[in-house]
């Protein structure tokens, strides 16, 4: 079952609302984060001319500082702001490397909550767990995120696990700043009629389901289950093992791995696993969980994945996962496909056959936008195409074009950049879309072929048709009793 919890706020809270959005703007300003978005053209030369007036008035003037000061004022400001940094750490194209550099230190390295809080809840989850089940308790965290930390153990089987428990009022916290900014996109939507296609609202409802389902540990057990069954064949991905007689929504316990982290080029290269062997599966891991399954693992940063002595990959945190249908994964299929041919009418087409586009609006001419922006994407050096990014560009002529934005595909493209930045580091010159590019053609005409598609029909409606023989038998009887 998913956790939905509606993203409501009384009138009386929107005077607070208006000072508290003022007051983060300033903080926000305040570390110099209007000179990276100005830098990066982001804006009209209006928009642009306040924004440096703003700058200069309250801005940080030393850029190298912006990261560290932009992580605190996130991490005062509460676990929503911080996962908002985690998404923002993955986008160098917008903050600069240095920034996001800094930004990365909030995946895994924010500062833990007492041992004896650790040990509380524990013992509030399962009275038995530290005093019967367990022969070791590491009281130092190996890890602490924006909702939880993780500590080590090993049981009376001399098995090592890692245990992973909430942050307390979390819940709450995280509730409340999704509440804000629910209202911000609302605010926004409402004074700028041309926002509503973006579905800034949407898309925070969206996130926040997303996020509020992180804080059901037997969610995520139930998500690295799933994960684990689709991959139960693969020899070079593995899941660890949940232990599910020891988990609750508030703690998770499972196997824990030893390995090094998939960005660790040096520490790989020490312990001789081949580089471009480990890219080649991700990338294969990547394109079978996106569109073999429409179920994939949606915080792919380097601290989630590990590669352990087998030189199998390994992740570690199934908090934030996503999932396509196979309508959504056919669109995207034949996105990125025709993005890699340049063949770019195709691109308007398909958006016009998903109803994304409004009416009245010029194939051509949105053809020619598309092609404006992606050449100079598909045109750099192998290692530096993003697709990720180009999806996001393409975003960008949304309200030229009226091209209505899918929620959807959000956590998606932040998944992609994450992806393809981790690509990058390990391995800048494979572009990990040309390798996908023959695994998503045999997909397209695999879903394409008329008898796959009608034994797809035949598996969905089997239970129907295993009724027509007696519902012609009962035809029979009623026709023979006239």
């Amino acid at each position: 079952m998913r956790i939905q919890r509606k993203l409501e706020y009384p009138l009386w809270k929107i005077p607070y609302f208006i000072v508290k959005s003022l007051l983060i703007s300033i903080k926000l300003i305040r570390t110099g984060i209007l000179f990276l978005l100005i830098e990066n053209k982001y804006f009209s030369k209006q928009i642009e001319l306040i924004l440096k007036i703003l700058n200069n008035i309250f801005g940080n003037k030393n850029q190298n500082e912006i990261g560290e000061k932009l992580s605190k004022i996130l991490i005062n400001l509460g676990p929503g702001y911080i996962k908002f940094g985690q998404a923002l750490s993955t986008r160098p194209d917008i903050l600069g490397k240095i920034t996001c550099d800094e930004l990365k230190k909030l995946q895994d390295n924010l500062k833990p909550f007492p041992n004896s809080i650790s040990k509380k809840i524990i013992n509030d989850e399962n009275e038995d767990f530290l005093r019967i089940s367990l022969a070791y308790f590491d009281e130092n965290p190996i890890a602490s995120a924006s909702v939880a930390q993780v500590h080590t153990g090993v049981l009376k089987d001399g098995k090592k696990v890692a245990i992973k428990i909430l942050k307390p009022n979390i819940h709450k916290q995280l509730f409340k700043d999704f509440t804000f900014f629910y209202w911000i996109a609302k605010f926004l939507e409402f004074c700028i009629p041309n926002v509503r296609r973006l579905k800034l609202s949407k898309n925070v409802e969206v996130l926040s389901e997303v996020s509020l389902n992180e804080l059901d540990l037997t969610l995520e057990a139930s998500a690295a289950d799933e994960l684990a069954e689709n991959f139960k064949n693969h020899p070079n991905y593995r899941v660890p093992k949940i232990y599910w007689e020891f988990t609750t929504k508030n703690m998770l316990v499972l196997e824990f791995i030893e390995g090094i982290r998939i960005d660790d080029v040096e520490l790989l290269n020490a312990s001789k696993h081949n580089i471009e062997n480990i890219t080649e599966i991700g990338t294969e891991v990547f394109f079978l969980q996106v569109f073999r399954d429409g179920f994939f693992h949606g915080d792919m940063h380097p601290g989630n994945i590990l590669i352990d002595k087998k030189g199998a990959l390994v992740p570690i945190d199934f908090g934030i996962m996503g999932r396509l249908s196979n309508k959504d994964r056919q669109f995207l299929a034949l996105l990125l496909t025709y993005l890699l041919n340049k063949n770019y009418k195709k691109v308007v087409e398909i958006h016009d056959e998903a109803n994304m586009l409004g009416k009245n609006i010029s194939h051509d001419h949105l053809a020619q936008a598309i092609r404006a922006i992606s050449t100079p994407i598909l045109n750099k050096p192998i290692g530096e195409v993003s697709l990720a990014k180009l999806l996001g560009q393409i975003l960008s002529l949304s309200k030229k074009f009226n091209i209505e934005v899918q929620p959807q595909f959000t956590l998606l493209q932040k998944t992609m950049l994450m992806a393809e930045g981790t690509t990058r580091q390990i391995n800048p010159n494979i572009n990990m879309w040309e390798l996908s590019r023959p695994l998503i053609d045999k997909w397209i005409t695999e879903t394409h072929d008329p008898f796959k598609i009608l034994e797809e029909w035949f598996h969905k409606n089997k239970l129907a048709l295993l009724k027509i023989p007696e519902i012609i038998s009962k035809i029979e009887e009623i026709l023979s009793k006239k």
